[in-house]
């Protein structure tokens, strides 16, 4: 497969509080109930919801944090979906925390 070409999607929403975890988990855990091997992202540095991703789709999580990794780091964590059908990341807070 080439770069790029796993289709994916993004939970965000415009405050904390608002439910994404838990949107989240249920789509990574209907997907994987339905066969769709789905590779679960966290943006920014989390540590315990990537583990509850890893337990609804059976894939370790990976966080992607553009302030604290390089543009090659992001890169190489990213292509980690490419044996994926589809690739599911998760928001950090609201949609302009840190702009």
């Amino acid at each position: 497969m080439t770069r790029g070409a796993t289709p994916g999607l993004l939970v965000a929403a415009p405050a904390s509080g608002t439910g994404k975890t838990t949107v989240m988990l249920g789509l990574l855990r209907a997907l994987r109930d339905d066969g769709i091997a789905v590779q679960p992202f966290k943006c920014g540095p989390d540590y315990i919801d990537p583990a509850f991703h890893r337990a609804a789709s059976g894939r370790a999580s990976f966080n992607l944090d553009s302030w604290a990794m390089t543009g090659p780091r992001l890169d190489g964590i990213a292509a980690r979906g490419d044996d994926a059908d589809m690739t599911l990341a998760e928001g950090s807070m609201g949609l302009f925390d840190g702009v």
